[in-house]
């Protein structure tokens, strides 16, 4: 029987971890590079029905103008970084209710919500104006439905529930197209066939009828196969990462990245010149630059906390794998081992060291590991050690930076240019694609390629203003009549970062 305690501890803590996110609200978005062109695009009112995440950006501009009918300051990052955290905690809530479903008691709810809260990608990414938490409730919501089907004898109302969800999951990320694994292997072993036939019916309606709806009508692909090749999205380029016996080495990496950071290691010259050394060409601009603005904490205290979180949830994830660990209600323990190894093994075919692809296995393997978990009081007090620490790492070498502006290398880079470019002014620059998102999203001038110079001065009433970068690739590659253009430019500003020039109308 529950207690008045019981029923109160869940929204307690969801409102605690509510509270520290937003004293850890971003205002660095150097993670989420794509996250600076779908506000862009929101704030802009050109939002993309985007094969890939499909429905993402057409709602985020419905709440949106929703927020700002009620709100009229709102902007499209507050709503789109405010829809991320309610999404995080209404994961957290689900992850709370599995847990107890499955017999994990209050302390292993409380263990699996605080696990996977601190985990640094679900963290960050639960305020991130991007793609991968909000489909997470729905995902989850899914496999709830999925169990009821599978052993709880469920009809077929519950059958349509579990992949009308998943069919939403899918609509937000493409990605969760492969909740049809687990869904088909549970009711196929189930000997279900029926409840099988249906759950693909209602999911291919689901997806099908609004994939069909914005690339036939919406979009003009008038043919099937060009409507698949839409549909396809960038799966349509093959992997991202070519396969390789190192494989599960580099999902070990994502994985691990998914649940600590690791920027702090950018502090120590020694760590950094093995990082770079390792990831040779990667741009590390970045995290070199947020290690010596960002970390609340030092490098040694940082990777003491981290190292000791490492260790106690590694060890006890061994525990788990290696040994029998505590029983669960029938058949949570099968469904939970096939959501993370469905989008695990994805993850490590599509490209294994991006955290982002990693979000989605944590809440299943947090649950595992922490409802797995022999009641023994030494292990309960590793788990709290390890949960304690890894918020401790990821807080103090993480999350408290990424809620300062000036931690984020891009917006100090450009902070002299957005102090003085003005609408109407017209922007030319020779910038990698982060940087490219950043001045579209929050500089207020028109915004040109090197290549499309001639253009400017038809583009907007405002000064021709042409960087640093520009002027630099405008040199190398010599086009007719730069030396005659080169020659008009005046001086605005010089900073070690960036300087800018004008050319005169």
């Amino acid at each position: 029987m529950e207690t008045r305690s019981d029923k109160l501890l869940p929204g307690l803590t969801l409102a605690l971890i509510a509270l520290l996110y937003l004293l850890t609200f971003p205002q660095n978005f150097t993670e989420g590079e794509d996250a600076v062109y779908y506000v862009d695009r929101v704030s802009g009112g050109v939002a993309q029905w985007h094969p890939n995440h499909l429905i993402y950006e057409p709602l985020m501009q419905g709440l949106t103008r929703v927020a700002q009918a009620v709100w009229p300051g709102a902007t499209a990052l507050a709503v789109m970084q405010v829809a991320s955290l309610i999404a995080a905690l209404w994961t957290l809530a689900l992850v709370w209710k599995i847990a107890r479903l499955s017999g994990g008691g209050l302390a292993g709810a409380s263990g699996a919500v605080w696990l996977l809260a601190g985990s640094f990608a679900f963290w960050l990414y639960g305020m991130y104006p991007d793609t991968y938490t909000l489909p997470l409730p729905f995902v989850l919501a899914s496999f709830l439905a999925l169990w009821q089907v599978g052993w709880d004898s469920a009809g077929s109302r519950a059958v349509i529930m579990a992949a009308f969800l998943a069919g939403i999951a899918t609509l937000i990320h493409q990605s969760h197209v492969f909740l049809a694994v687990p869904a088909l292997v549970v009711l196929i072993v189930a000997r279900r066939f029926g409840a099988a036939l249906l759950w693909l019916a209602v999911f291919g309606a689901v997806v099908g009828a609004v994939y069909l709806w914005a690339g036939w009508v919406l979009l003009g692909h008038r043919t099937i196969p060009e409507l698949i090749l839409w549909a396809k999205g960038y799966a349509a380029d093959g992997l991202w990462t070519p396969l390789s016996l190192l494989a599960p080495v580099k999902a070990l990496i994502g994985l691990g990245t998914a649940i600590w950071s690791s920027l702090f290691l950018f502090a120590s010259p020694d760590a950094a010149g093995a990082l770079e050394r390792v990831f040779a060409g990667r741009q590390l601009v970045e995290e070199t630059h947020f290690a010596a603005t960002g970390l609340a904490l030092g490098f040694w205290p940082l990777l003491l906390l981290t190292v000791a979180s490492v260790l106690s949830i590694g060890g006890l994830s061994l525990r788990v794998v290696m040994r029998r660990g505590r029983a669960l209600t029938p058949g949570f323990g099968p469904l939970l081992v096939l959501h993370a190894g469905t989008y695990a093994v994805v993850a490590t075919i599509w490209e294994p060291t991006n955290k982002e692809f990693w979000i989605v296995t944590l809440p299943f393997l947090a649950l595992l590991l922490v409802l797995r978990l022999p009641p023994a009081r030494g292990f309960q007090r590793i788990l709290v050690a390890g949960i304690v620490s890894l918020w401790l790492a990821n807080g103090a070498g993480a999350m408290l930076g990424f809620a300062r502006a000036d931690s984020d290398y891009w917006q100090i880079t450009h902070s002299a240019l957005l102090d003085e470019v003005r609408p109407g002014d017209v922007v030319v620059d020779d910038c990698g694609y982060i940087c490219t998102g950043y001045l579209l999203l929050f500089s207020p001038a028109e915004l040109l390629p090197v290549d499309a110079l001639d253009l400017a001065a038809e583009t907007g009433p405002g000064r021709i203003l042409l960087t640093s970068r520009a002027i630099s690739a405008l040199d190398a590659r010599q086009p007719e009549a730069w030396p005659q253009t080169r020659a008009r430019l005046q001086p605005v500003f010089a900073t070690p970062n960036l300087s800018l020039s004008e050319l005169p109308r």
